[in-house]
Parts: C-alpha cells; sequence; structure tokens
C-alpha cells in the first residue's frame, strides 16, 4: 500500500520541463545589445572616469548578488536531487525487501551512526595533529627567535671587544701593522781650520736609522664564532695606492675551538718602497675538524692470565785472549 502511495506522488509531482537548447548570441548582437545596456545607464565613451567607476561597482555588485542566486540555486537544486535518490532507494527497497524492511532499515541506521562516529573520531584526530602541529611550529618559532636573540647578543658582545666579522662565522680582532728599521750610512762634509789657518773640507761618515717598507709584521686573532670544532684559513692581501698588490699573508689555524681568540703574528716581503694603502682579508676554508682521536692502552680480556715475564737470556762467556807470538828474530 505504501509503495502505491509513493508511486502515486511520483506521478502527480510535477515534472521538470524538458531543457530546450537557447541560440547563442551573434558577437555582434551582443557587441549592441552591451552599448545599449551602457547608454541606457547614460555611460558613453567620453563620460568622467568617476562616472565609469560608479557604473562599475554597480555591475560587480549586481554580478555579486547573481553569483551568490545561482550558487543558492545550485544548492536546492543538489538537495532535491538527494532527497529525490533517497525516496527512489526507499521504494526499491521497501518493494524488495516487504516485511524485512524494519530490520534492513535499523542496519542501515546503525551503520550510519557508526559511520559519523568514525567521521567524528578522525575530525577529532585531525584537530589534535592540526594542534600539535600548530604547537610544533611555534615552538620552533620560538627555538629561532632565541637562537636569534643569543647570535645577535653574541655578535654584539664581540664587537665590543673589537672584532668584526670577515666571513663564515670567523672573526678578526684589530690588528697592528709594523715595518722593519735598517742602517744606512751617510756621508756628512764640514769644514775644519787647518794649521795654515784655511778652512779645509772635512768627510765623516755617520749612519742613520729609517723605515725599511719591504718588511712589515702583522699580529692579531682569529676567533672561531661557529658552535663546533673547525679548521680555518684567512687570507691577507696588501695594496698599494694604486690597487696593485704588494704582499700577502696566510693565517691557517688547526682545531680552532669555538668563541676562543687565537693569536697569531707573521713577517711578510712587500713589494713596495712605501707604506700599504689598503688592505683586505677573506676566508679562504672553514671546515670541520675531525674528530680527535685517542688511543688507550691494550687491556687483557678479564679472566686471562698475564703472560709471564720473560726469561733472562744467560750472557755468553768470552774466551780470554791468546797471547801474541814472538816475532821471529833473524839469526
Amino acid at each position: 500500500m505504501l509503495s502505491i502511495i509513493l508511486c502515486f506522488l511520483l506521478q502527480t509531482a510535477p515534472q521538470p520541463s524538458p531543457a530546450t537548447e537557447v541560440a547563442p548570441i551573434a558577437p555582434e548582437t551582443l557587441d549592441r545589445m552591451a552599448e545599449q545596456s551602457l547608454h541606457t545607464d547614460g555611460l558613453r565613451e567620453d563620460a568622467f572616469a568617476s562616472d565609469l567607476w560608479s557604473a562599475l561597482l554597480e555591475r560587480t555588485k549586481e554580478l555579486i548578488e547573481r553569483r551568490h542566486e545561482i550558487r543558492t540555486l545550485k544548492a536546492r537544486m543538489d538537495s532535491l536531487a538527494e532527497d529525490l535518490a533517497k525516496l527512489h532507494q526507499f521504494i526499491e527497497d521497501h518493494e524488495q525487501l516487504g516485511a524485512d524492511y524494519t530490520a534492513y532499515r535499523g542496519v542501515i541506521d546503525e551503520t550510519k551512526r557508526l559511520t559519523e562516529a568514525e567521521h567524528a573520531t578522525r575530525r577529532q584526530q585531525e584537530r589534535f595533529e592540526k594542534e600539535r602541529r600548530r604547537e610544533a611550529a611555534r615552538q620552533k618559532q620560538s627555538s629561532e627567535k632565541n637562537q636569534q636573540q643569543q647570535a645577535t647578543a653574541k655578535n654584539r658582545r664581540l664587537k665590543n671587544l673589537g672584532f668584526s666579522e670577515i666571513g663564515d662565522n670567523v672573526w678578526l680582532s684589530k690588528s697592528a701593522y709594523a715595518y722593519a728599521s735598517k742602517t744606512v750610512p751617510e756621508q756628512r762634509v764640514f769644514y775644519q781650520q787647518g794649521p795654515t789657518g784655511i778652512m779645509q773640507p772635512m768627510t765623516a761618515i755617520e749612519n742613520r736609522s729609517e723605515i725599511d717598507y719591504s718588511k712589515m709584521t702583522i699580529s692579531g686573532s682569529l676567533l672561531n664564532g661557529d658552535s663546533i670544532t673547525r679548521n680555518i684559513g684567512v687570507a691577507f692581501v696588501f695594496r698599494d695606492a694604486h690597487d696593485n698588490q704588494i704582499g700577502q699573508e696566510t693565517v691557517i689555524i688547526e682545531n680552532a675551538r669555538p668563541e676562543v681568540p687565537y693569536p697569531f703574528t707573521g713577517e711578510l716581503i712587500l713589494a713596495s718602497d712605501r707604506a700599504f694603502a689598503s688592505m683586505t682579508s677573506w676566508v679562504l676554508f672553514a671546515d670541520t675538524a675531525p674528530p680527535a682521536t685517542t688511543s688507550n692502552p691494550a687491556t687483557p680480556p678479564p679472566g686471562s692470565q698475564p703472560a709471564p715475564p720473560a726469561a733472562p737470556v744467560p750472557a755468553t762467556p768470552v774466551p780470554p785472549a791468546s797471547p801474541a807470538a814472538d816475532p821471529p828474530t833473524s839469526p
């Protein structure tokens, strides 16, 4: 009886009219309709920008409203299609199962309840996972912020101590440069009165000291700003007023520990007879130092007996030397 009533309801329900195909609008007709619509709103090619902007806003709002209406109608159509599908399924189930439909419906409801519970559990797990990822991201961000603050404080402290970074987290202290000195003989002429009362020229050789610009000593300190032990190499290049290279020095620090200043002093030869004009330094390498290897004395395994001491080697007696024979005498 129930199926008869449902079939009657479906037959008496208004059926949607078959879709009729609409012919596409020709491009010329579409342009003419659009131009006429703009003229209706009082817009022409010589209209002011403010009028065009106002018209554009109105058309945009109207377009948004139409899109919203279309989405609403589509949602309603989807809901009606779902209800119609459920109704068809209900009729088919009732015709096939008959009296067993109640039990079948109970199984369906129980399955639906379990499925919804599973979906709820999954949503809760997804929410927990999202919270966990958000907390991990927050902790990572906080850790990075703390590390950045510590690095900033460390850099400020090193700068206050007179260090400056030259690359790869390698720091160079304020350095000093000193030229060598050399002794140069100098001839001096002076006049002295002779025995006859006439002034006579006299020559004297004197030694004077002057700066030797071809030899120089450089002194400073290098510091490893990283958190690991590294091997560091730094190059120093000296140039004259014409930007020509006149000297160089390479400083290598092996197993440089973190934040420990390593002093260095180097003597170099300069290809110049005057003071250098500029100095450039850069990092040649800053490699991770291999871990130090330590050798422990070999220990016998537990329970083993120590090796007995080696037996002394008996001394081999040396036979006494035989007396030398007398040389033969001539008769």
